[in-house]
């Protein structure tokens, strides 16, 4: 349905948003902010850099990320598969809950209203990268995070993460399953499938989410972020990643 994978040698796979920058990707002239490397793992991985005041033409939080077209997420009653590479630079602070919020991989309602309804964010523990619900009422009447799963950053190892998720407005209806490193993962609840809201009810005209990575921080951040990623795919089947 939607492959970001960066085996293109470019960004032409995504739209991006970093420091002075805001469009298609086959546009993009890689900077410091995001560039293609060569990886021994998966070809090819992005590396997406980002220091204190980096904000895109929009303003917004510092950011150096790429945006999905809406096959990258889902709508309600879907049920998608994704399947993504994270890795944090051996740079990359280990204080990042004393320093401010940091997201690295996200899904965003469409629209500019409320916060992504799940998340990867490295704001809530020092040292954690953690897997969040953010329950709204409408998008931006806020109801509480969940926190779903944690897991140690570990500095200059790839996450590999594959998740089936059934998006829905409802607490009943929508759930999450998560594998990192092949092996299927218990949730904080004790379960291996949780229960939760995955999108934003009071969406219009109805609601839905695509799909972000890069390296997304509150502003003022004073020390320099590097993260990378690869090999994201969404597909309607586990067989089809």
């Amino acid at each position: 349905m939607f492959v970001g994978d960066y085996s293109t040698g470019d960004f032409s796979q995504w739209w991006v948003q970093c420091k002075g920058y805001n469009g298609e990707g086959s546009e993009f002239k890689s900077d410091y902010s995001a560039s293609i490397v060569d990886d021994p793992t998966y070809g090819k991985a992005a590396r997406y850099e980002v220091r204190t005041g980096d904000v895109p033409p929009f303003g917004g939080g510092e950011r150096s990320e790429v945006s999905g077209t809406d096959a990258s997420g889902g709508a309600e009653g879907q049920i998608r598969w994704y399947q993504f590479a994270t890795k944090f630079d051996e740079s990359f602070p280990s204080n990042h809950s004393a320093l401010g919020w940091g997201l690295t991989n996200q899904w965003h309602g469409d629209g500019s209203l409320g916060s992504p309804p799940l998340n990867w964010t490295v704001g809530e523990q020092d040292g954690q990268w953690t897997l969040v619900a953010e329950r709204q009422s409408d998008p931006g009447g806020y109801l509480g995070q969940l926190h779903l799963f944690r897991t140690p950053i570990n500095p200059g190892s790839w996450h590999e993460v594959k998740m089936e998720v059934l998006w829905s407005t409802s607490d009943t209806k929508g759930y999450v399953r998560l594998w990192l490193n092949g092996a299927r993962q218990t949730f904080t609840d004790g379960s291996d499938t949780y229960f939760v809201r995955t999108l934003l009810p009071g969406s219009s005209p109805a609601p839905t989410v695509y799909y972000k990575e890069g390296y997304y921080r509150e502003n003022d951040i004073p020390a320099t972020g590097i993260v990378y990623h690869s090999g994201f795919v969404c597909a309607a089947a586990e067989e089809e990643l």
